[in-house]
């Protein structure tokens, strides 16, 4: 059994995860293990397929259904942690448990954000102040 699984994060497959085996097959059809009932997708659309090396191949099996992996579209093409599949109106996450997803969790998406509207609102209101006190609107 694989280690990896699609997470769901649009459509109809939202918050929903799939785990994947050596040979996962989407589409349509009933025997699909990961069926989608969408008339832009084909009975047999696409297979996820375990690689010996341990890695994951996803292939296209209908030359007419198209898939979109990180945004680019692909007949065959090999799988990390945080790929990004959608097929249709359905968009997925591939999760390896354990695993940092690199695409997801460069050191500049997780560096930490300083937050700036705090100051921003401090300086506002320093501002309005001695703008009121130069007015003479203050007592003080």
């Amino acid at each position: 059994m694989s280690k990896y699984r699609l997470k769901g994060a649009s459509g109809p497959v939202i918050n929903q995860s799939f785990p994947l085996g050596a040979r996962t097959l989407i589409g349509r059809a009933d025997d699909c293990d990961l069926r989608i009932d969408h008339e832009q997708v084909s009975p047999r659309h696409a297979e996820i397929r375990e690689q010996e090396n341990g890695g994951l191949l996803l292939t296209q099996l209908d030359p007419a259904g198209e898939i979109l992996l990180n945004g680019e579209a692909v007949r065959k093409n090999p799988l990390a942690s945080g790929d990004e599949i959608r097929i249709a109106n359905c968009r997925w996450v591939l999760q390896a448990p354990g695993l940092r997803p690199e695409k997801v969790l460069t050191s500049e998406a997780v560096r930490p954000r300083r937050g700036y509207l705090p100051w921003l609102i401090v300086a506002a209101l320093m501002a309005a102040a001695a703008g009121a006190w130069y007015q003479g609107l203050l007592p003080f």
